[in-house]
């Protein structure tokens, strides 16, 4: 349900499958709406299926007579009043974001005549479709920069600053020719690892305390000062958990993150982690910024070392991964790495953001664009004119 046209689906069934089942087979055109998932806290999926499809019970399939009502049209009402119509439909009470089945049957819904629905719809799959171009070039460009920017990090600590020092070759497949000056070591000679632990959630004394504790939820920036959970210091004095130092740089070894990225987040005050999670302690004549970088740079060589643990989860193996032969310029130069990375990356990053408010306005537009249209402040029959001559 992440686009308005369904032609397939990620999963299919049996047609064994779809007669043991709750699931009916509907036939194209309906118009499809998800009215169960924690999506609806902003958004209201809805699309029209192309293809004959089932339905998990997550979903409903709405059929219009239509006489009366062009579907595409509704497709387009939802979406211009999507925030109204999650405060209409929300089921009270519910543990997880639904829609409630008598709200949305009761809705009250003025309609144009057929005609003008569907010349509504036309305009707005026209128009909707120039800006979701546009936002699909910004899109292409943010990626693009996020190709760069990895591109920068692992440049800059596996090749260092200077293109016109000599190379030598390291040995080491992924690797390739670093600067003759460094040296290459197993990464457990530039480290030491602690582990973490959750504090019993049965004991409310551990939790809502002042000391930050982190889960792979707060792995999502370079740097971190403080997390989502926090425990008490009872907790500390328990022994349940323990802090790791300003300048620890702390990773997942488990989990689902570790199927398409390894977070590498140096922690700026102290904190205690979770048993998902390993701080990292550098040795002496390592700056942590620049291991943090390096392990960032050499994320894709990372991840190869992880096995699959099941429910769609992976754990590093850290046998290998500590084994793994990395870089190691002298100190100073480790230094300025680390700053001419920052300093490249920040040009990235604020064209990253360009690209994302160029995003955010056009998907305004989008919604104002459609808000209007379905409500009838842009009379499109005379685009239709426009169109047809």
């Amino acid at each position: 349900m992440k686009a308005e046209r369904i032609v397939g689906a990620e999963e299919s069934i049996t047609e064994e499958g779809l007669r043991s089942s709750a699931s009916n087979l509907l036939p194209p055109g309906r118009v499809l709406m998800v009215v169960r998932s924690g999506i609806l806290k902003h958004t209201i999926p809805v699309a029209i299926n192309e293809t004959a499809v089932a339905l998990n019970q997550d979903m409903k399939a709405l059929s219009f007579d239509v006489k009366k009502c062009n579907g595409r049209f509704f497709l387009r009402w939802v979406q211009g009043h999507n925030d109204q119509l999650l405060l209409a439909w929300a089921k009270q009470g519910a543990t997880v974001e639904s829609i409630e089945h008598i709200y949305l049957a009761d809705t009250v819904l003025p309609l144009p005549d057929v005609g003008e629905q569907t010349a509504i719809a036309e305009f707005l799959d026209r128009e909707t479709g120039k800006i979701d171009e546009l936002v699909a070039e910004q899109r292409r460009l943010m990626e693009l920069l996020k190709e760069k920017r990895q591109a920068v990090i692992s440049h800059a600590v596996t090749r260092g600053l200077d293109p016109t020092a000599p190379l030598r070759s390291s040995g080491i497949g992924w690797l390739g020719d670093v600067p003759a000056h460094w040296e290459v070591k197993p990464l457990k000679y530039l480290m030491s690892l602690t582990s973490g632990g959750t504090p019993s959630k049965e004991n409310l004394a551990y939790w809502e305390g002042a000391i930050p504790w982190a889960s792979s939820k707060d792995l999502k920036a370079d740097d971190r000062y403080d997390t989502q959970d926090h425990i008490t210091q009872k907790a500390l004095d328990d022994r349940v958990a323990d802090l790791v130092p300003p300048g620890s740089i702390l990773t997942v070894v488990r989990g689902m993150i570790l199927l398409h990225t390894f977070p590498v987040v140096v922690a700026r005050v102290p904190m205690a982690i979770n048993q998902d999670l390993k701080a990292i302690l550098p040795t002496a004549g390592v700056n942590a910024d620049f291991l943090a970088w390096l392990l960032r740079g050499a994320s894709a060589e990372v991840l190869s070392r992880a096995d699959e643990a099941g429910h769609g989860t992976k754990v590093l193996r850290l046998e290998s991964w500590l084994a793994m032969q990395v870089p190691v310029p002298p100190p100073e130069e480790q230094t300025l790495v680390v700053a001419t990375i920052i300093n490249r990356l920040a040009e990235l990053d604020a064209l990253t953001a360009e690209a994302q408010r160029a995003i955010d306005l056009l998907q305004e537009r989008r919604t104002a664009l459609i808000s209007a249209a379905v409500t009838g402040q842009i009379d499109v029959r005379q685009f239709a004119e426009s169109e047809a001559a």
